[in-house]
């Protein structure tokens, strides 16, 4: 009589344990679902580019989400004001140095042209006082002798001075020149480089395929034109047509319960009665957080569809992937011996 209380409640342990258990293996049975998109293999990317000495660029123009954007057209324009500004001081600066260029040219060479000519006179001077100077102290009065010998002296000298005055003027007329040219030359380069700016913030297409725009995650919403972006934020993107899989995403507390080469299924959010087939064919090495997700990491797979797969997809479409737990095993203890 006394031992059925104590076989009622070992009853009732074994029945809680087994009903637990029963709970944990069918927990470990659901299967995972995954949100994801579709995406391609190839994909051009459109950030905001550095370009002049800002930092940040308002999104003038977007080439509207979802257009089909054809190689060479234009996707995005960003504010060029600042530095359409700058191009205007840069050619008016060019102007000017080619102006300068051009009037300390002719300076320099009217310059030299005049120590020429000074020269020259000299040289005459010289000749004419070389004469003076030979005539004999014989045939004529010594005051007047040595007058000539002195006029000759002076002749040399102011000869001499001349052609260093010559010899000054073109070397000053070279390095003039020379740093004239620098400046240009500085002048041109930065003007090239401040128009390859403006050019930057017009972003083209390379590739044919449909405009996604990414996700601005501190404001929870996609960037659109006004905003103000700060340079390398990633705008919109364009994924080719062909070579598409599919971008899904696995919380880090789940990541042991898929694997590589995993079947699963797909299902499509434009066909949601449809089930696909398909392949896990890469895993992240690491977790990221995903800011708009909460705090937890998540790792990044990729899933191939299958070949018999007969799928009409573009770039960008949500999908819903659902695995199978993977049942992991604990290796077996030792047997003492």
């Amino acid at each position: 009589m006394h031992n059925k209380p104590l076989h009622f409640i070992f009853g009732l342990v074994l029945g809680l344990f087994a009903l637990i258990t029963n709970t944990a293996i069918a927990a470990s049975e659901l299967p995972l679902l995954l949100t994801g998109k579709i995406a391609s293999v190839k994909s051009q990317s459109f950030t905001v580019p550095k370009a002049g000495d800002a930092w940040r660029y308002q999104i003038q123009w977007m080439m509207p989400e979802g257009t089909i954007a054809e190689a060479g057209q234009n996707v995005i324009v960003f504010d060029k004001s600042q530095i359409n500004n700058k191009v205007e001081q840069l050619e008016a600066n060019l102007l000017r140095v080619k102006a300068q260029e051009q009037n300390q040219s002719i300076a320099l060479h009217s310059t030299i042209l005049t120590a020429q000519f000074d020269v020259e006179q000299k040289q005459l001077e010289l000749e004419k006082a070389q004469l003076d100077a030979d005539v004999p102290a014989d045939y004529i009065a010594a005051k007047d002798y040595a007058d000539n010998q002195f006029n000759l002296m002076k002749a040399k000298s102011s000869l001499t001075q001349a052609k260093q005055a010559l010899k000054a003027a073109r070397e000053k007329q070279q390095s003039t020149l020379v740093q004239l040219k620098i400046d240009k030359r500085k002048s041109q380069l930065e003007l090239t480089k401040t128009l390859s700016d403006l050019d930057s913030l017009t972003r083209v297409a390379k590739l044919s395929g449909p405009v996604l725009y990414e996700q601005d995650f501190r404001k929870n919403k996609k960037y659109e034109v006004g905003d103000t972006v700060n340079i390398g934020r990633k705008i919109a993107s364009i994924p080719a047509m062909e070579n598409l899989n599919i971008v899904a995403w696995v919380n880090e507390v789940d990541i042991d319960k898929i694997k590589k080469t995993q079947a699963v299924h797909i299902y499509l959010d434009a066909k949601p009665k449809e089930q696909f087939s398909g392949t896990i064919n890469g895993i992240s090495r690491r977790a990221t957080p995903r800011v708009a997700w909460g705090e937890s990491n998540w790792f990044q797979i990729s899933v191939q569809f299958d070949h018999n797969n007969q799928v009409n997809m573009l770039p960008g479409m949500s999908v819903l992937v659902e695995a199978t737990p993977v049942l992991t095993t604990l290796p077996k203890a030792k047997e003492n011996k």
